[in-house]
This record gives C-alpha cells, structure tokens and sequence, in this order.
C-alpha cells in the first residue's frame, strides 16, 4: 500500500458515509395487549373526564397495585390491575351499555329521596351497575342510556360535544311558522339565548301541531322552554334520538341492550375509538 492510499475494504466492515449523518431513532416498545393509559380506564370507570383524570395522575392521586403513579404514559389493565383514587378502589367493570325507553312521570336520576319512581331503579337491575345519561324532565319521556363507560357519557353529556338531539314534540295551539323560523334564528331565555338546529312540521289538526326539533345542547327543559316562551303549551315531549342512539320501537318503560358491533360502532361515532 503506497503512499497516501486507502486501506482495502474489508467485507462486511461499515463504510463511512460520505456528506450526511447518520441518525438513529430508537422506536418505541409497543404497550402488552388489553392495557390503556391510566387517564383512559379512569374516565372509562367514570371516575373524571380523561383531561380530569391526568390532574388527579399528576397530583399522585392515583396508585396503581397498591403503588402511586404520576407518569401519565403508565400502561394499565383495567381488568386486572387495582386502581384506586385518593386511596378508595375503583371499580372495573366490563362497558355495559342499555338504551332505555324513560316514561312519563319518571325521574331521571340515580336515586330519589322521596321514593318516586326513577330510572336508577332500572339500572339497579342491569349488570354492569350502569348510570342514565342524558337527563330528561319528569313530564317527558323518551330516549336515555344506562352505561357505566364514563368516556361515552362525557361525549353524549357535555356541552362541550354538543351532541345533537331529536324530539318528537307535541303543541298548542297550531304552530305559526314566524314563530317556527324564530326557534331556529334564536330566542332569549333567562340563561341565555338559545335556538334549535332544525325545526319540522310533522303535521297539524284540531289546534294541535306535531313537529320534530332537533338541538345540540342539553340545558334544562331547553326545548319546553322555548316553546313556552312563545305561548305554547307543550303536550308531549318524547326524545327519538341521543347523538347516533335512536329509541327504534322501544316501548314506555323498555330497554334494550346493545351487541358488541353496536357498543364498538357507538364508541367510533362518538370518537373514542374501540
């Protein structure tokens, strides 16, 4: 070898690369099958909203098998592993998910105090120890869903979702349709304007109109309200749909449960993904 000359490449030696650099990215180890993160099975157990849940995570609030967990990446299996907020268990259930047919005269909570029929009295039937989302007044009735998945109900209770919602309503006298184009344009109520996406006449007779309204928020007796407000008397309020759910032929007092396709449909449509 002379002078100034290159040693001969050896094969299999690395050859130096000429005019670049060479980077290496270590690529992350997949998460084991059935874990989630830790903020996903909490909002899932219906403990906080997922953005709620990483405060209590960052607060160290939450232990994992007995050991305390800040790092908002942990990897968790709901159906195997303890969790337990501020030291009290939280309980993992398999996601149940009902859609219940809420007659009138029923109170839509979990519980009532002065022993009135309510809809936690379904649920303390059905496994899976589900809560009814999407409140409706006593004189209404119509679509609710009894889930324990915390994710779901947030996306369908929320304001911030807006999830949009059909009524089958009921009133009189005749429905004018200046006061039809008002409920769309806005109205002012005492918390606030408010206004319906759409509004439908179904049909009217004998001073009785039919009309299906449509909104994306869930204020108390918004839609009873607005009506109301323009003088009319509300005589059936009945909620068809409740985001992508519909009652289908549900009777007063009838609950169906959803098949697995149905649940995974229903958590993609409302953006939560499986």
């Amino acid at each position: 070898m002379g002078p100034g000359q290159e040693p001969p490449a050896v094969q299999g030696d690395e050859q130096p690369v000429q005019g670049r650099a060479v980077h290496l990215t270590a690529v992350p180890a997949e998460p084991p099958a059935g874990t989630i993160r830790i903020n996903r099975a909490l909002a899932q157990a219906g403990v906080a909203s997922r953005r709620k849940s990483e405060q209590l995570v960052r607060e160290g609030r939450v232990s994992v098998n007995g050991r305390t967990v800040t790092d908002l990446s942990t990897q968790v299996d709901p159906q195997r592993d303890e969790l337990a907020v501020d030291g009290r268990p939280v309980a993992q259930s398999a996601p149940v998910y009902f859609i219940y047919y809420k007659p009138r005269g029923e109170i839509s909570t979990v519980r009532d105090e002065r022993g009135r029929s309510c809809v936690g009295d379904v649920c303390r039937k059905l496994p899976g120890s589900p809560r009814p989302v999407g409140r409706l007044d006593r004189p209404s009735e119509g679509l609710m869903l009894l889930t324990n998945d915390g994710e779901a109900s947030q996306r369908l209770a929320h304001p911030r979702h807006r999830a949009h919602k059909e009524y089958q309503v009921t009133v009189k006298p005749e429905l004018a349709d200046a006061d039809a184009r008002r409920m769309v344009d806005g109205v002012e109520l005492e918390d606030g304007p408010a206004r319906f996406l759409s509004v439908e006449l179904v049909d009217q007779a004998r001073g009785l109109s039919r009309v299906r309204v449509v909104v994306d928020e869930g204020r108390n007796r918004l839609v009873r309200r607005v009506f109301e407000l323009l003088s009319y008397r509300v005589a059936l309020l009945k909620r068809i749909t409740l985001g992508p759910l519909r009652l289908g032929r549900l009777k007063p007092g009838e609950y169906r449960q959803l098949t697995a396709g149905e649940a995974a449909d229903l958590r993609r449509q409302l953006g939560l993904g499986k």
